[in-house]
């Protein structure tokens, strides 16, 4: 394996594919040699390039990793598939739809596995959530809402914020588009209508670009909603409402609490759900002890997860983790949040215009 862009996300590509039998990790690549040779050398890497062309061409890896910003990953991708590569494309797959279904023929044409780093639904906790939810604990899903708490002031928002020209701004989805992936997808993994009606709004604050958002999707049979805010602290949570219960899953602290009316009457239930939830708390607590003597508690283990499905579909010709058109749907809905965001802004800024213009 072989890596393209060395910045924050890369540490995590690279640590987790270390983990992951049979994968050999040969070489990174970034235009800063820098910023190669500091991930080669704590990562004891081999190989370090500057250049892409010389890379594929001198070290030809069976598979790509591309941990580069998102208006790039489109170009790199088909560059790496035409050079015979399997690619890992981290999120978000592409700046479009139109972008991503390109990519997804040219995998196709090319017979090469292609995986988008949806890791989160890999990741335990959701992955119990879902078992769960096919157990019966919460009757039929019915609604999903998905929230991601992102400070501005955290190390990534800084910069952006700090600087009027970062790629962040220039992307069409702006900030959202490079980190709502991961709360919409969770959603859509229980929402399967391929097209649910879409309606979204975003606000800018105190900021000179949109910093908090707001999405309602609406599915023949089950509903959705995101919140991403920069007004609280960093969180992702998701619950899932079915037509018995809830579930409530932190992704933080890797627990899952279920919610459900109380079976017996009056105010003997306002006993049994607080100590329903304390056995909830419980659970929780033991499941998360048992994972940290194992040593099976980590921020990627999603990612870790999704590469060792990604890794075995390339080894064994087996089932995709994460499907084509199951990527180019997620990538669709992302255009038409931010082209409905956009069109509610211009209709909101009309008539201030045409007041203006009165005067």
């Amino acid at each position: 394996m072989a890596l393209i862009g060395c910045g924050q996300i890369a540490d995590a590509h690279l640590q987790e594919a270390a983990k992951v039998k049979s994968v050999e990790v040969v070489a990174v690549c970034d235009m800063h040699l820098d910023l190669a040779k500091q991930a080669a050398a704590r990562f004891k890497v081999p190989g370090v390039y500057c250049d892409l062309d010389r890379m594929l061409a001198e070290v030809r890896p069976d598979v790509v990793h591309i941990t580069t910003p998102a208006h790039t990953h489109g170009p790199l991708t088909l560059k790496a598939l035409a050079a015979g590569c399997h690619v890992y494309v981290e999120k978000p797959f592409t700046l479009d739809a139109h972008e991503a279904e390109t990519v997804v023929a040219a995998a196709e044409e090319h017979g090469k596995t292609l995986c988008v780093g949806h890791d989160q639904l890999f990741d335990p906790t959701w992955l119990d959530c879902k078992a769960r939810i096919a157990a019966g604990q919460i009757g039929t899903v019915r609604h999903i809402e998905s929230t991601l708490g992102y400070p501005i002031s955290g190390q990534f928002g800084a910069l952006v914020a700090g600087d009027p020209k970062h790629w962040v701004r220039k992307l069409p989805g702006g900030l959202f588009q490079n980190t709502i992936s991961h709360p919409l997808y969770r959603i859509l993994d229980l929402l399967p209508d391929s097209h649910p009606r879409v309606e979204a709004r975003w606000d800018r604050k105190k900021f000179d670009f949109p910093t908090e958002l707001w999405v309602q999707l609406r599915g023949t049979e089950v509903t959705g909603s995101l919140t991403f805010t920069s007004s609280v602290y960093a969180q992702r949570v998701t619950r899932v409402y079915g037509d018995k219960g809830m579930l409530e899953v932190d992704f933080d602290a890797q627990t899952i609490r279920r919610h459900a009316a109380p079976k017996l009457p009056g105010v003997f239930g306002k006993l049994e759900v607080p100590f329903r939830q304390w056995r909830e708390g419980a659970r929780n607590l033991r499941r998360n002890l048992w994972r940290f003597l194992k040593s099976e508690i980590h921020y990627f283990g999603g990612m870790r997860n999704l590469m060792t499905e990604f890794y075995r579909s390339i080894q064994t010709g087996g089932p995709l983790p994460i499907e084509h058109a199951e990527i180019v749907r997620v990538t669709r809905i992302m255009d038409e949040i931010f082209a409905d965001c956009r069109l509610r802004e211009a209709d909101a800024c009309e008539p201030v215009g045409l007041l203006q213009e009165i005067a």
